[in-house]
């Protein structure tokens, strides 16, 4: 039986930002970059940060040598096995590079009490006697370690530049808050969640109070989580939180607006709302039942 070698890292990181950042496509060609390649992801010309696709190819070469690597990405939609920890699509790497030994990559990502945990396994294939040899060297196999911490560490860094949008869900009586967007010209006219981006270093309840504040002069209570993150871009999620105002009789005074209403489960599918204010809605009606 071949044992993986194994790195894990537990992050503060939401469980659904931590599966975005790991199908990127730039996370994995900074982790070869780390290490000294020089790396892109083969194939159709994209965004850096857009999703690995299936059949990608992440392409090196050593700085000052001739030898390349190449490791060949194949998604598996339903993972491996029906494990649920994997990252979906799950990623199976698989390098295709000569004469090095070849090796099979695959990350779980678990959400847990203490936080997010991710397990990046490498096994090592020997396809030969003398690549078996090459499998038991301690210095390959301190390098894999090495190779997979880095990339866990690149990781965590870019789980931190994930812009944060927070919707404030405001709900009194069995009603929801929504707000029709004044700008820019294409959202004007549409509906969402009150709310805006976390500054660095902002929580998301210290967030959301200060853009209801200067939005609709309120002051709030931010409270649970309401439904999954919804990707905005590769780098920007929105995440809704449910609201409580302090003042229950604070008057609503919009800056940003033009129109807000209070609405009851069975309103919010009337309205145009954002795309992904919409994405929420299910998760808001639930959240109103239970208000």
């Amino acid at each position: 039986m071949v044992i993986p070698l194994r790195a894990t890292i537990l992050l503060d990181s939401p469980v659904d930002t931590v599966r975005r950042v790991l199908g990127r496509a730039d996370v994995w060609t900074r982790t070869a970059r780390a290490l000294g390649l020089r790396a892109h992801i083969g194939g159709d010309a994209r965004s850096p940060s857009a999703p690995l696709q299936h059949g990608d190819r992440i392409e090196a070469v050593r700085a000052g040598r001739a030898r390349s690597f190449a490791f060949g990405v194949d998604l598996h939609p339903e993972g491996f096995d029906g494990d649920p920890r994997l990252v979906p699509p799950a990623l199976d790497l698989i390098a295709r590079s000569r004469p090095v030994v070849g090796c099979r990559v695959r990350l779980y990502v678990a959400d847990t009490p203490a936080g997010t945990l991710i397990t990046v396994d490498t096994w090592l294939h020997p396809g030969s006697p003398r690549v078996a040899f090459l499998a038991a060297w301690p210095a390959l196999r301190r390098q894999v370690l090495r190779a997979e911490r880095t990339l866990l560490g690149i990781v965590a860094l870019a789980a931190d530049e994930v812009t944060v949008v927070v919707a404030g869900a405001i709900m009194r009586d069995g009603r929801v808050l929504a707000a029709r967007r004044t700008r820019p010209a294409d959202l004007a006219g549409r509906w969402e969640l009150p709310g805006g981006k976390a500054e660095p270093g902002e929580s998301e309840a210290a967030a959301l109070r200060r853009e209801l504040r200067e939005e609709l002069g309120v002051d709030v209570e931010a409270g649970e989580r309401i439904g999954p993150d919804v990707e905005l871009d590769h780098r920007t999620v929105l995440r809704c939180r449910a609201a409580r105002l302090i003042d229950a009789d604070s008057a609503i005074a919009p800056t940003e607006h033009d129109q807000v209403r209070w609405l009851a489960a069975d309103e919010i599918e009337g309205l145009d709302w954002l795309d992904g204010d919409r994405a929420l809605l299910a998760h808001l009606g639930q959240a109103l039942g239970n208000d």
